[in-house]
């Protein structure tokens, strides 16, 4: 079963967060349900995600092998 979770926030803020996760080759519902799963697997707030391009490809490693340990969100 899932539910609905909605968020409400400043467009421009929006604009500027989808911008950053699409960059990174994600939707901001994936970005949300990601930290949702840390946050209760680790009981805090550890994910850490950056588009700065010496860390870029340490990212997409990272996100590919939760993708492979997890299966898809």
């Amino acid at each position: 079963m899932t539910s609905t979770l909605t968020i409400r926030m400043d467009s421009e803020l929006k604009q500027q967060f989808t911008q950053i996760v699409e960059s990174l080759g994600l939707d901001a519902p994936t970005v949300v349900r990601m930290l949702a799963k840390q946050t209760v697997q680790n009981r805090a707030i550890p994910l850490s995600l950056s588009v700065d391009s010496t860390n870029k490809t340490d990212t997409l490693a990272f996100l590919d092998g939760v993708r492979a340990d997890w299966g898809e969100w």
